[in-house]
Parts: structure tokens; C-alpha cells; sequence
């Protein structure tokens, strides 16, 4: 009978590890608990574990104390984190540690047991990888002896071995990237929004100390108020930024859903280009349609996926000029183009565009804010109601992007939704 994988949790509240072992333990784990960063460096010292679950902060240490003694002990146990929002900048310093991930509390029943189970199988895959290293060095000594075409497999397995560390170089690239990426643009509307209320609270304080005059008074209101206008921005672009990692975590472990109904993409693009036409004067926004008949889709995701694009147009097109969004019928359903006049994209990164978190080398484009999220994102919604997207592009004359859509996707059910799809990868 196969062992039972051996679970410590970590919390100096209770009835967080109480909850935690009851959910893991109806998982198959065995499960162990301290309340304390010292218990826990002591379980860590008796017991081999294969995942270790803490929290960040605890009454006599933090989860990084904990951690350390994990690496010293056993460096393949995996380790997850737990944090609050506030605790967000620890957490990723906690990934640059070693922890395999980190999950905010309170976290969803199936999100914790998603997450240590990837955790688990991270842990037992890396086991296999070790010990079939190990056979291959020991074979490797054994088959000096035999023939040619022993070496050749013995080549191929290498070969095949190569091309397994070369993906996890890639993974660790893409993880590494992911953090630069998250600390930077996380941290910008952080910063600007601390430093405006603090110039904010330093005029007010000074109000309320003095003896301002009411012409002092409704100068001061007015500059905290363009302040706190900053501010509201600098939130709603944090917002943003949360919201697609959260897009970015529910594609990749299958948990996103999608309500079909009747859309009419031609109504949509309209309302899409005349709200987007409120953030910049700089460009023209107009949509031009044919007669089309409507699809069944998800009318959120795919707006969401015409205001990606249009941002993009926005964001990419710095020095301004008309954006054009077409929707036309085409045999395989709707057509949507999104065209701009900016800066355009070299024809080696057309199909790079859509990759995860990927930023683009050139300067022009790098110096535009973001994550490198939203096509993605794109990608994925327009590939799950059975779709294709793809971009063309003239570098220094602009790019259009372009989207199909089906009439119905397959084994869509008006207003229903519909069963979480596969993760892709």
C-alpha cells in the first residue's frame, strides 16, 4: 500500500490548521500541525515531510525561519506559503527563497487542495527525476562495455533528458520573469499612491493646525482633491493588475467558466470603442460593421477580449491616430479587426505576442506599462468558445488584430455555464 504523503501546517491561529489538516486528511495526506514557528522547526528536524504549508507571519518567527529550516533538513520538500494581501511583496520574496507557491487567506477550499496536490506531485516527480539520474549514471558505467546500438538509445534518453531540464530552465525563466514583472508594476501605483497621501495628509494636517484664510482653505481642498483623484486611479490600475493574474490563475488550473448567450459583436464593439474613447484624446476610436447575425458566446470574456485590444491600440499607438475596430460575417462565424497606427510589431514576435507574461525586446514597446497578460488572457477566452486570433503588422505603421468567433461554440448551452475547461499549458 503506497504511503501516505506526510503534510505540515504551519499557523499561529488554530482554527486555521484545524480547518487545514480537516480538508487535507479527507485528501489521503498525513497530516501535522504546530501553532508556532519553534514547533515547527522542531517537526521539521524529527520528520522528513514531502510539503510543508505556513503561514507567513507568526507570533515568535515568520514563515521564512521556517522555510530555512526546511532547505537545511530536506532542500526537495516543497514548501507553500500563506500570506494576506497586505504580506503580498513577502510572499514573492518568499517564491525567490525557494517556496514552490503561495496561496492568500483566506484561500478557497478547492484552490488549497489544487495547490498542494500540484505541490505533492512536484514533490514525487522530483523524487522519480533523482533516482532515475541516478540509474542512468550507474548505467552509463555499465554500458561502456556494450555494443553501438545500446549507446544509441543511450544517447536518445540522454537526448530526451536534455529536452526535460531545457523546459525547466524555461519554467524558471518564466517564473523569474513573472516576479521582476509583478514587484515592478505592483509596486508603482503602491508608490504613487502612498506619496500623494502623504502629501495629501501633510495639508490637511496643516489646515487643522493653522489659521488659513477660506481662499488658503479651498486652494488646499483643491490640490488634496486632485490628489485623491491620483490615487483613485493609481487603485483602479491595481485593481486591473490583480484581476488578470487572477484570469492568469483561473485558465491554468481549469476553473474558468463561461454563460452563453445571444451576442451581437457589431453592439458590442460600439459600446467597447465609445467607453474606451473616454481615456484618450490623442486617438479616434470609430467601428465600422457589416450586416452580421449574432453568435452565442460569453458577453463578459469577450469584452473583455475587445478591450484588451483596444488598450493595446491605445498603449501601442503613443503619438495618436484613429484606432478602427471591423466586424464583418465570414464563413467560419464573426470577424473582428482592431487596427491601429502605432509602432507596430516585427513579424518574429507575431506569435509570440500571445505567450505568457511575454514583453517585447524592443525599447519603443517596452517602455508601455504591463504584465504582458492581456493577450494571453485573449488567447485563451477566444480558443475555449473555439476561436482563433492572430495579428498582423507593419513595424512604424501599426498592427491589426484580428479574431474570429464561431456561430456556437462547441457543446455551448445558452445561459448555462459551462463546465470548467482543461488547464493549457
Amino acid at each position: 500500500m503506497r504511503e501516505q504523503p506526510k503534510v505540515l501546517v504551519v499557523d499561529d491561529e488554530e482554527s486555521v490548521v484545524i480547518t487545514i489538516k480537516a480538508i487535507l486528511q479527507l485528501d489521503g495526506y498525513d497530516v501535522v500541525t504546530a501553532t508556532s514557528a519553534t514547533q515547527a522547526r522542531e517537526a521539521v528536524r524529527a520528520t522528513e515531510f514531502d510539503l510543508v504549508l505556513s503561514d507567513l507571519r507568526l507570533e515568535d518567527g515568520d514563515g521564512l525561519d521556517v522555510l530555512r529550516a526546511v532547505r537545511e533538513r530536506s532542500p526537495d520538500t516543497v514548501t507553500i506559503m500563506l500570506t494576506g494581501y497586505a504580506s503580498l511583496e513577502s510572499a514573492i520574496q518568499a517564491l525567490r527563497a525557494g517556496a514552490y507557491d503561495y496561496l492568500i487567506k483566506p484561500s478557497e477550499v478547492e484552490e488549497l487542495r489544487s495547490t498542494v496536490g500540484r505541490g505533492i506531485e512536484r514533490r514525487r516527480l522530483g523524487l522519480e527525476l533523482r533516482a532515475r539520474v541516478t540509474d542512468l549514471e550507474r548505467a552509463n558505467r555499465e554500458i561502456a562495455e556494450l555494443n553501438s546500438s545500446l549507446q544509441r538509445r543511450v544517447d536518445e534518453a540522454t537526448a530526451e533528458l536534455k529536452e526535460k531540464y531545457e523546459q525547466l530552465k524555461e519554467l524558471d525563466r518564466t517564473k523569474s520573469q513573472f516576479l521582476s514583472m509583478a514587484s515592478h508594476e505592483l509596486k508603482t501605483p503602491i508608490t504613487a499612491m502612498s506619496g500623494f497621501l502623504q502629501v495629501g495628509l501633510r495639508r490637511v494636517r496643516r489646515l487643522v493646525e493653522g489659521n488659513a484664510s477660506e481662499a488658503q482653505v479651498r486652494e488646499a481642498l483643491r490640490s488634496v482633491l486632485e490628489q485623491l483623484e491620483i490615487v483613485y486611479r493609481q487603485t483602479g490600475k491595481l485593481a486591473r493588475l490583480v484581476d488578470e493574474l487572477l484570469d492568469v490563475s483561473r485558465i491554468q488550473t481549469g476553473r474558468i467558466e463561461f454563460r452563453y448567450g445571444d451576442v451581437d459583436l457589431g453592439e458590442l464593439a460600439q459600446e467597447v470603442a465609445t467607453r474606451m474613447q473616454l481615456t484618450t484624446t490623442a486617438h479616434e476610436i470609430s467601428v465600422t460593421r457589416g450586416p452580421t447575425d449574432k453568435i452565442v458566446a460569453d458577453r463578459d470574456h469577450i469584452e473583455q477580449v475587445l478591450n484588451n485590444l483596444v488598450t493595446n491600440a491605445i498603449k501601442y499607438s503613443p503619438a495618436g491616430g484613429p484606432i478602427v475596430i471591423d466586424v464583418r460575417d465570414e464563413p467560419e462565424g464573426v470577424r473582428v479587426a482592431v487596427s491601429d497606427q502605432g509602432i507596430g510589431i516585427p513579424d518574429k514576435e507575431l506569435d509570440a505576442i500571445f505567450g505568457l507574461f511575454y514583453r517585447s525586446p524592443d525599447r519603443a514597446a517596452r517602455d508601455a506599462a504591463g504584465m504582458g497578460l492581456g493577450l494571453y488572457i485573449s488567447r485563451e477566452i477566444v480558443a475555449r468558445h473555439g476561436g482563433r486570433i492572430w495579428a498582423e503588422s507593419v513595424p512604424e505603421r501599426g498592427s491589426t488584430f484580428f479574431v474570429v468567433l464561431p456561430e456556437m461554440p462547441v457543446g455551448a448551452t445558452r445561459g448555462e455555464p459551462a463546465q470548467p475547461s482543461a488547464a493549457r499549458r
